[in-house]
Parts: structure tokens; sequence; C-alpha cells
């Protein structure tokens, strides 16, 4: 399975997760939808597109047990309460962790994206898991979506590999959404 597979699916059903949340809560504004519920979709997307096994909020400590690493005072210290959005299984094995953000004006500069990389980074540097973002990005009064990506991808450094169409934000929205997502390791 490439890279571009598994972005490509997290685009795919990260929009089909928009659309659903708005249908299903009637909310006006597509930033309004909860992380769990983006996660939780994209994760039932995943195992039906691409036949992977996918836990939600998976605790770090558990995912690094599953790869054979020897949990310590300090690891239980670094990362006892991170938990992955979603973690993606083969075969009973962990291969890769997703995060999500929803990148909207409370997250302009992308600080919470950055802080979710590098925790996501932590978890890899001890065991060599690959590492994905899914992002809804917003227009904001100050900046598009095609803005705010070259934003984003200066301040992670690296670009993102699959993006959606951009559409409007909402019922009768004047401002846009795009889905991007990329493997981030």
């Amino acid at each position: 399975m490439t890279d571009t597979k598994y972005s490509l699916s997290i685009v795919h059903h990260g929009v089909e997760a928009i659309k659903a949340y708005r249908t299903i809560s009637g909310i006006q504004q597509d930033n309004e939808m909860p992380e769990i519920f983006l996660g939780g979709q994209i994760a039932i997307g995943l195992n039906r597109e691409l036949g992977l096994q996918v836990h939600i909020e998976r605790p770090y400590l558990r995912i690094m047990k599953e790869l054979g690493v020897t949990i310590n005072d300090q690891i239980i210290e670094d990362m006892g309460g991170l938990r992955a959005d979603i973690a993606i299984y083969r075969e009973g094995k962990p291969l890769a962790i997703i995060e999500f953000k929803i990148c909207d004006e409370r997250d302009r500069r992308g600080g919470k994206l950055l802080a979710d990389l590098e925790k996501m980074n932590q978890l890899s540097s001890q065991t060599k898991i690959s590492t994905y973002l899914g992002v809804l990005l917003t227009d904001t009064a100050n900046a598009t979506c095609a803005e705010r990506r070259k934003t984003l991808e200066t301040v992670l450094g690296q670009k993102f590999e699959q993006a959606s169409n951009l559409e409007p934000a909402g019922n009768n929205a004047e401002w846009h959404r795009q889905f991007i997502a990329g493997r981030f390791n």
C-alpha cells in the first residue's frame, strides 16, 4: 500500500465525514464538527476501502507495547496520556497513526497541528511507525485555504500529499474549506 493511497483515502473519507456530520447534526458551518466524529468516520472508511484494522483514540503506550518497546518510567511520564486519533493495523500489528485537526480561525498559524506532529514524531522516533496528518482547513478572515496550506507546509517542514476540492464551508457560507492529508515522517 502506498503512502499516497492512504492519504487519498483519508481525504476522501474526511470529505464524506464533513458532509455526513452537516446532515445529521444540522450545523451551519463545517468547522463546528468534532474531531472524534471525523476520526470515527475515516476509520470506518479505511476499514471498508482498504481492509485495514483501525482503532480510534489508541493509547501510545499500547501501540509501543504492541511494537515491542519496553515501557519504563520515563516513557510513561513522557507519553502516558497521549493517544492517536486513529491507529491503523495489519495482521494485529500497528503500522501507522493519524492525527486530525480542524484548522480554522482558532488555529490560524497551525500551532495545534505542529503540536500533534511533535507528539507523533516522539512515538515514531521510538517505534518507526508511519505518521499521517488529516486537516479540515478553512479560509480565515485574512487568508484563503491555498495561502493557509502554504503556511502550514512551511511550519510543518513538508507538503501535504493530497487535497480535496475547495468547497463552501457550510450552508450558504461565503468562505471555503478543504480537506488535506499527508504522511509526515
